[in-house]
């Protein structure tokens, strides 16, 4: 049986800035859905109800709801930095600027 692996959550310099345009709901969802990833992360059966998809070598997004998306990056074995949310076309536009 192999230990658990423990992951770090950071929050990114322009997390706020993303995650203000959100209702307490929506960011209660995240972290409920940011739990399960941190559990999951790996494996890849749990990837698939999470909606992980590799964006960039480093870059991820896990499904929030069908509207909302949250993009992180693996930046050490066991270190996920939460960088930004929005839709799928934010995402995009995101990507598109950033990369």
């Amino acid at each position: 049986m192999e230990p658990k692996r423990a992951f770090v959550v950071e929050l990114g310099a322009s997390w706020k800035r993303w995650a203000k345009h959100r209702t307490d709901a929506e960011l209660a969802e995240i972290n409920q859905c940011l739990h399960a990833l941190v559990e999951g992360f790996g494996k890849p059966h749990v990837h698939a109800g999470l909606g992980v998809r590799r964006l960039t070598e480093q870059l991820f997004e896990f499904r929030v709801s069908r509207e909302l998306r949250v993009v992180f990056v693996l930046i050490k074995p066991g270190t996920l930095r939460l960088v930004m949310c929005g839709s799928h076309d934010d995402v995009r536009a995101w990507l598109k600027s950033n990369t």
